[in-house]
């Protein structure tokens, strides 16, 4: 991307989507960490005098995730149990502490499902049917009391069970990328198949706050890989080049057919251990030594010139501002 130090800077941002329909699970903006983790079993073959390393085997890659969220969302865990979030009428307890009058009637707050569970001078709870809102417990008459009941309300709600498990959904990393001129790039991670490990861990403790984390591994997809990593770039520099190929780099035009004519392609070449860019034909600058035998138009087409014959020859060149390259051209 650029000739100058660029570092991988803070976490990144995550999203999830479903396989199938492409819909947007989830999108996490607030994480704590974020992590990649690239693995290989490997056998080694040793032979000879002293036992020597002759060769070693390679196999079983693995390429695992981890992102942990400082926000806490519902949709990691259904994730983790391959299960959707409904919305639906479901119970859970409360409690509250009210005041009985001179007859130990009180009033609750909500409408209690089933007994109501009073608690006792001497700190046990003993049940109680409700009418309606109101309890009587003549007993306790004129007392603050701490009351436990199970009421009902719409809520969202996630079904752990036993036999559902995670499925694999569409995960897109996020990072930037940066150098001592700001934000350079970033660099997008994507995981056509991410399978979370279902492993769940919810910590609450009395001075922590809990995060939502999510683990697990790719499976290939229909190529064969694990992921893609895009570098996308930000700044002004333009990809760097060693050099220009142009194919065909020599081209034969018949000078029995008129307005013969061929499209040269041309890549630039960036260097070991990069492969080489198809660029476009109009973004380069294009000229003929003999227009009169094969011109060249701004798309990089060579055609037969109105005055070539057989066994003419000239040259087209073509440069990006930088680096030119030379095509010969032979009529016959």
């Amino acid at each position: 991307m650029t000739q100058q130090n660029q570092f991988l800077t803070s976490v990144a941002n995550v999203r999830l989507f479903d396989r199938l329909t492409d819909e947007l699970i989830l999108n996490g903006k607030t994480l704590l960490n974020s992590s990649m983790t690239q693995a290989i079993q490997t056998q080694a073959i040793h032979a000879g005098k002293g036992s020597k390393k002759v060769y070693e085997l390679n196999y079983q890659k693995e390429l695992t995730f981890s992102i942990e969220d400082a926000a806490f969302d519902t949709a990691y865990i259904a994730l983790q149990n391959g299960t959707e979030i409904n919305h639906q009428l479901a119970e859970y307890y409360t409690d509250e502490i009210i005041l009985l009058d001179a007859n130990g009637k009180g009033t609750l707050a909500e409408t209690p499902i089933g007994q109501v569970h009073v608690e006792q001078l001497n700190g046990t709870f003993t049940q109680y049917t409700p009418a309606g809102k109101e309890i009587t417990v003549p007993a306790l008459a004129g007392k603050e009391v701490q009351v436990v009941y199970a009421v009902q309300e719409m809520m969202d709600t996630i079904e752990i069970s036993a036999d559902s498990f995670p499925k694999a959904v569409r995960m897109e990393l996020n990072v930037d990328i940066r150098s001592n001129n700001g934000k350079t790039g970033e660099v997008i991670i994507e995981v056509p198949n991410f399978k979370p490990n279902g492993a769940v861990e919810i910590s609450m403790t009395h001075e922590g706050v809990a995060s939502s984390s999510l683990a697990g591994s790719s499976l290939a997809d229909k190529k064969g890989n694990y992921a893609y990593i895009k570098l996308r770039n930000l700044s002004e520099e333009k990809v760097q080049f060693t050099a220009l190929a142009a194919n065909p780099s020599r081209l034969v035009l018949d000078s029995a057919v008129a307005g013969d004519s061929q499209r040269i392609s041309v890549l630039g070449i960036r260097g070991a251990g990069y492969s080489n860019v198809l660029l476009q034909n109009s973004d380069l600058t294009w000229t003929s030594k003999a227009p009169a035998i094969a011109s060249v138009n701004a798309d990089g087409v060579v055609t037969l010139g109105a005055s070539a014959k057989a066994n003419d020859q000239t040259m087209i060149e073509v440069t990006d501002g930088t680096f030119v390259e030379t095509i010969a051209v032979d009529v016959i």
